[in-house]
Formats: C-alpha cells, sequence, structure tokens
C-alpha cells in the first residue's frame, strides 16, 4: 500500500467512500476499452471476472468496516447515554400500551442496557421477531422479580402485536404468577391488564372483563390514575362487544375525564375514537365521524402509525354507512397500508374485511369475496375468532348475491356458531338478520321470520335504532309476502 492511499484511509475513516471509487471505477472502465482491444476477447472476460471480483472484495470491507463501527459505538457508548436511549424506547411504548418498568432504565450492566435498548428499537420499528429475541436475551440475564416482570411484560407486548395471541397468553400468565409471588402490585395490575387484551383479542370476553375488574381494582387501590383510564377504558370494548353500549360510553367517557385530567394525550385520543365506535353502534354516524376525525389529528401530532391506521379504518365504516362507498375505499386502503407497513396483521385483516364490505356495496362481490378469503385466512394464522366470524358471514353474504343460498347458509351458521362462543351481540344480530334473508330466499318464511325477530330483539337491547328499524322493514316484507301466499 502506498504511502498516499495510507493517508487517505487514515483521513477519512472509511473505506470505499462513493465519491473515490467512482472516480476508481471510471478509470477503470477507460483501461477496460484499451484492453478490449490490445488483449482480445477471451483475455477481456477474464479480466471483467477479477473486477467483478474486486467489487465484492469492496462489498465485504464495508460490511467488516460497519461492524466495527457498530462495536466502537457499544465500547464508547457511557451508561447515561444507554439509559436515556431506553428511556426514550420505554416512553415511546408507554403511550399506547400497558407497559411495567420498574427499574429499566437504572439497570447498571452496559451488556444488559444494550440489548434491551436494541429490542425496544426492534419493537419501535415493528421487528417483532427481532424485539422477541432480544428481550428474551435480556430475561435470561434478570437479576430479581420485578425485572423479570418488566422483561416478560416487553414480550408479551410484542406477541401480541405480531400476532402470537397464545403464546403472548403464556407470557402473561408467567408474569401474573411472579408478580402475585413477590406481592408486586404494580406488576400485577399490569399483568392482568395485557391478560385481559389477550383474551379479548381470542374473543373469551367474560374472561377478559375479569381480568380488566381485577387490573382496575389495584390500581384504584393504588390511586395510579393512568391504569385506571386504560382499564376503564378496556372494560369499556368489553362492554360494547358484548351488547351493552350505554355502560361502554359510560367506561369510555370516565376515561377520557381521567386522561383530560393528568393531561395524557395518547389516552384522550384512545377514548374519543373508542366513544365514536361505541356512537357508530348506537345508529349515530356523523357523531362517529367527528371523534374518529378527532382522534387521527392527534395520532397524526404524536406519530402514531397503529392508532392512524385504526382511525382510517373506523372513518372508513362510518362514511360507508353515509353511502359514500368510494371515500370509504381510500380510507380503508390507507390503513391496509399502514397496517402492512407496521407488521400488525389484526389490523390488516380487519382492513381487508372492510375493503371487501366497500366492493360489496360497489356491486363487485367477485372481488370483494377474493378480500374476504384473505382475511379469513390471516384471522385463522393469527387466531382471531371475532374477524374469522365476520369473514365467513360476508363470504356467505357473497354467495347469496351470486346465487348460491345453500352455500351462503352454510358460512352464515359457521360465522354465527363463533359469534355466540364468543358473546358479541351485535355480529351476531347482523349475522341473524342475513339468515334470516337467505331463507326467504329458500322459501323457508318461517325460519326467515324466527332469525329476523332474534336479531330485532338484540338491536332493542344494543339500542341501535336504526337496525331495529331495518329489521321492521324486512319482518313486514316477509309477512306481506306470506300473506299473499
Amino acid at each position: 500500500m502506498t504511502d498516499t492511499l495510507k493517508d487517505t484511509l487514515t483521513v477519512s475513516g472509511n473505506i470505499g467512500g462513493d465519491g473515490d471509487w467512482m472516480l476508481i471505477l471510471a478509470i477503470v472502465g477507460t483501461v477496460a476499452t484499451v484492453l478490449a482491444l490490445a488483449l482480445g476477447i477471451p483475455l477481456f472476460i477474464d479480466w471483467l471476472k477479477k473486477r467483478n471480483e474486486l467489487q465484492e472484495f469492496r462489498k465485504e470491507l464495508e460490511r467488516k468496516l460497519n461492524a466495527i463501527h457498530k462495536d466502537m459505538v457499544f465500547h464508547m457508548a457511557s451508561l447515561p447515554e444507554l439509559r436515556k436511549e431506553v428511556k426514550q424506547g420505554l416512553d415511546a411504548i408507554g403511550k399506547y400500551k400497558i407497559l411495567y418498568r420498574d427499574g429499566l432504565p437504572e439497570l447498571k450492566k452496559k451488556e444488559k442496557l444494550t440489548i434491551l435498548r436494541d429490542g425496544l428499537q426492534a419493537l419501535d420499528e415493528y421487528r417483532h421477531a427481532d424485539a422477541i429475541a432480544r428481550f428474551s436475551e435480556c430475561l435470561q440475564l434478570e437479576s430479581d422479580d420485578s425485572e423479570c416482570c418488566a422483561m416478560l411484560n416487553l414480550i408479551g407486548i410484542s406477541q401480541m402485536t405480531k400476532g402470537d395471541t397464545h403464546e403472548a397468553e403464556q407470557t402473561f400468565i408467567e408474569m401474573i404468577r411472579i408478580a402475585e409471588q413477590a406481592d408486586n402490585k404494580e406488576a400485577l395490575a399490569k399483568g392482568f391488564g395485557n391478560a385481559g387484551l389477550v383474551y379479548q383479542t381470542l374473543g373469551d370476553f367474560q374472561k377478559a372483563l375479569e381480568y380488566h375488574l381485577r387490573a382496575l381494582k389495584i390500581d384504584e387501590k393504588m390511586g395510579n390514575l393512568e391504569g385506571q383510564a386504560q382499564d376503564l377504558g378496556n372494560i369499556g370494548l368489553v362492554y360494547k362487544t358484548l351488547g351493552e353500549p350505554h355502560k361502554a360510553l359510560d367506561h369510555h367517557e370516565k376515561a377520557l375525564k381521567i386522561n383530560e385530567d393528568i393531561g395524557r394525550l395518547e389516552g384522550q385520543a384512545n377514548q374519543l375514537g373508542n366513544i365514536g365506535n361505541v356512537y357508530q353502534t348506537l345508529g349515530q354516524p356523523h357523531k362517529a365521524l367527528n371523534h374518529h376525525e378527532k382522534t387521527l389529528k392527534i395520532d397524526e401530532k404524536m406519530s402514531n402509525l397503529e392508532g392512524q391506521a385504526n382511525q382510517l379504518g373506523n372513518i372508513g365504516i362510518v362514511y360507508k354507512t353515509l353511502g359514500e362507498p368510494q371515500k370509504a375505499l381510500d380510507h380503508h386502503e390507507k390503513a391496509l397500508k399502514i397496517a402492512k407497513q407496521i407488521g400488525n396483521r389484526e389490523v390488516e385483516a380487519n382492513q381487508l374485511v372492510n375493503i371487501g364490505n366497500v366492493y360489496q356495496t360497489l356491486g363487485q362481490p367477485r372481488k370483494a369475496l377474493e378480500y374476504y378469503q384473505r382475511a379469513l385466512e390471516m384471522a385463522k394464522q393469527i387466531d382471531n375468532p371475532q374477524i374469522e366470524a365476520n369473514a365467513l358471514g360476508n363470504i356467505g353474504i357473497v354467495y347469496e348475491a351470486l346465487g348460491d343460498p345453500h352455500k351462503a347458509l352454510g358460512y352464515l351458521q359457521k360465522a354465527l356458531e363463533i359469534t355466540k362462543q364468543i358473546g358479541n351481540r351485535e355480529v351476531e344480530a347482523n349475522q341473524s338478520i342475513n339468515i334470516g334473508v337467505v331463507y326467504f330466499d329458500l322459501g323457508q318464511v318461517d325460519k326467515a321470520l324466527e332469525y329476523l325477530k332474534c336479531a330485532r330483539k338484540k338491536y332493542v337491547k344494543i339500542g341501535n335504532k336504526s337496525n331495529v328499524e331495518l329489521c321492521n322493514r324486512i319482518i313486514a316484507l316477509v309477512e306481506e309476502a306470506m300473506g299473499r301466499e
């Protein structure tokens, strides 16, 4: 190596800068032309191979230098810097998740702090598998029960976001077990709250309600207002699913008030969105739209991609209700794009169903079917019975539109069976209407009336006046047809 080249490498600290290599390759290109003419094609081809080897060498050298740089950063980083990065990572996750963080930013070992920081960065970048691997590595290095609970909490959150719901269930059960043995009330409340979210996803809403109520009881005893707001909001979500929207609204409004009192913007966004969903259930789409648009603005301000995807989807649902399918489609496609970007398969599956619904409204049943089938496959993969039931029911509606009522009935009855197991009264009522319509088309009028009246009864209990009126109109048409017979 010449002295000039040595000096260049020493000063730049970076072998193979783009400018230097562009100059080298330009010179090499000129030499190539001369060699091709002077030495003939065979020797020129041999020279080209060596040139390619040189380029591969350059790439390998760059990889090694990057690895050395990363290792230097690790050794140069001070404990205060690492702790600051860990705290920032935990703060970012804690805005949207039920997080137990006791003692993590104050860890004393640099190795553990570095692994934790890398895990938090992976979770923030939606690299869920990498995050789980890093947090699991930290778990092997844990020093006490509190730290163990904190690591299990992070692993469980990552598993939930990735769609590994059963794995998350086991993780949070282990966290609860350790917290109970150690009499760690704060960790126990977080464990109960997260386990409740798992059971919501798995469709076991009574169990979810039990866990959220246990979390609320602990948070009230400790005077933890942020925890109380999270618990109240989650209880509201369960009540909405169980067909008690007024109870749901009461809990969401209490949660919103606490978040406003403590100045927690993320919590306010969550509850505004939840309230919007309740108003949609109550047949008040304009009120729902107002709340979802407020929530979307907050989520955009905070760069909360998951929140943005959810609210774009909710706004799409409202626009479909208001008879604006193109606007609905635009919002659902934006939501789907974000869901794919962040790797949230639950949100992705929901948006596939929503897009299918819009295509059905636009009179494109085969395109709708394509989206429903993709949603169904994904729902089975992530073990989400709610989305599975929605997809099955919508596939049934498509087959009815395509003139195959027997096939439609099979899908609709499967959807109703799952929905009954879950206990989602609103969706159960929806499926009952659809089954009633299919029975009417099959000429089984008594069966049709049975399902339609069952749906009306559920809508009355829920308080959805617009759907009660819809049931009344359909029942009147069926009874009129019976009279003609």
